[in-house]
């Protein structure tokens, strides 16, 4: 499934038969967002809604917090007091964007939140639990480092290269997106849903592999989700 009547064309990549299966149920979509990441324009963030609407029944987006923006700052390289206003910048621009998104997709009431608003809550936390052992496990930790290594990489010189310390420093905004990658489900309180970003990742498949000792909680999904539209650049 990649395009759907009225909307622009859209590349729809499931990680497995299992999260196909959970998509075309239809049920709910959880969409993530970046702040900061230069792919998510209103343009194409309308075009996401709008798809994302018309595919599924219910559709949540899930916005980075100060934290986890901050973190990626921080493990860059920057002051704290840099980080934390660049971190600032980027979410009051991301609300700006996501607000003109939805008045452009015409859908005002899109229910949009930021992790920190999930964080205490229990299943998040149950999420979070399992996610930690995960980490704490050789087949997958090192793949959380190499995908947080690959993500601080992103718009940095070509000769950069981040110490084992600023690595650490990341894994504050991966980590706290895990119990979204294995437990949306259980978060939001919906019977299944599929986990949306713009690209996947070796460390986010990992959870949905046939062969994983960790595996995300059932009725857990992930898919890449892609705008392919030349005026949403």
């Amino acid at each position: 499934m990649n395009h759907l009547a009225g909307t622009p064309l859209v590349d729809v990549e499931p990680c497995s038969a299992r999260c196909a299966r959970i998509l075309a149920g239809r049920e709910h979509i959880t969409l993530l967002v970046s702040p900061g990441n230069p792919y998510f324009s209103a343009a194409r963030l309308a075009a996401t809604f709008r798809w994302a609407v018309q595919a599924v029944k219910r559709v949540d987006v899930l916005v980075s917090d100060l934290e986890m923006t901050a973190a990626t700052y921080l493990a860059r390289g920057r002051p704290e007091h840099h980080a934390y206003r660049r971190a600032r910048a980027d979410i009051s621009q991301m609300a700006a964007r996501i607000r003109r998104a939805r008045d452009t997709a015409g859908l005002p009431g899109l229910r949009v939140s930021e992790f920190a608003e999930w964080a205490g809550t229990a299943e998040y936390r149950r999420g979070l639990a399992y996610a930690r052992q995960a980490i704490a496990d050789p087949d997958y930790g090192p793949l959380l480092r190499a995908g947080t290594r690959d993500a601080l990489m992103a718009r940095m010189p070509q000769d950069w290269e981040p110490t084992p310390r600023q690595i650490d420093i990341g894994l504050v905004h991966s980590e706290k997106t895990l119990p979204f990658i294995v437990n949306a489900v259980g978060i939001l309180g919906v019977s299944e849903t599929v986990t949306a970003y713009s690209r996947p990742t070796p460390d986010t498949r990992y959870f949905f592999l046939d062969g994983a000792k960790f595996r995300a909680f059932p009725g857990q999904g992930y898919i890449a989700l892609r705008v392919r539209e030349p005026g949403c650049a």
